[in-house]
């Protein structure tokens, strides 16, 4: 289990694999009534989860997912769709598919409301509305680049949807680049949203925060130099220059 200032870095995800992901360790445990989870991640239009709450040996399956898809993709129609899933429930969000550029998103979620929205490069969804009254169990940790797939019997237990084994996702296994990865246990308002995506040093995530990291990665995943890009002052991601610091 390392602990670092991952500032200047990224994780790279060689290939798509079940052996190849990354396990963070939140700084707070326990239920989570309302959240913002933010990160960066840069890979190609294909179907990839990004990050999962629970593990491979979670019996809570998809309590809460960040699963970017492409089931509307096109050469006419550049558009994929964010699949967002709380409770094994999801709420696909359509988004424009930047190809060869990083995606920053943001998804905030109130439990008393159920309310959810998500933050796509400084722009934000049509509000939606997922699983009212729902807590996020954060003991398991969070992986990175990977989601659950029932392998065995599944019964329902205390609004949980369990099962007796699982196993990864193989068609949404993470192939590219993922950074910035931050979360905290509130609903960030929309100008602090905005300083994170601007990568403002002083605003971290207090349940996972990238520049205080606790992770253990999994098979050939690895580390590398973040490539620093220079975002413009306009809404939306306008980077007008990309340099390795």
């Amino acid at each position: 289990m390392a602990q670092e200032d991952m500032d200047r870095n990224v994780f790279l995800f060689p290939r798509r694999s079940n052996d190849d992901y990354v396990v963070l360790k939140p700084m707070v445990t326990g239920q989570l009534h309302n959240l913002t989870v933010c990160l960066r991640s840069y890979t190609d239009v294909g179907r990839y989860a990004l990050l999962t709450v629970g593990t491979l040996e979670s019996r809570i399956r998809n309590m809460f997912v960040i699963l970017q898809s492409i089931s509307s993709y096109s050469q006419t129609s550049p558009y994929h769709y964010s699949n967002i899933y709380i409770n094994n429930m999801a709420s696909p969000i359509p988004e424009k598919a930047d190809v060869l550029g990083w995606i920053h998103r943001c998804v905030t979620w109130d439990s008393n409301t159920g309310v959810l929205q998500l933050w796509v490069n400084g722009k934000v969804s049509p509000r939606a509305v997922l699983q009212k009254g729902f807590s996020i169990d954060l003991q398991d940790g969070i992986s990175l680049g990977h989601m659950q797939v029932r392998s065995g019997n599944k019964h329902y237990i205390s609004h949980y949807y369990v099962s007796n084994q699982y196993e990864w996702d193989s068609s949404s296994l993470f192939q590219g680049e993922i950074t910035d990865v931050h979360m905290w246990n509130e609903v960030l308002p929309p100008e602090t949203i905005w300083q994170v995506l601007l990568n403002n040093r002083d605003i971290n995530g207090n349940v996972i925060s990238w520049r205080s990291l606790n992770y253990t990665i999994n098979g050939d995943v690895t580390v590398q130099p973040k490539l620093q890009c220079r975002y413009g002052s306009e809404s939306g991601s306008s980077h007008s220059h990309c340099s390795m610091e």
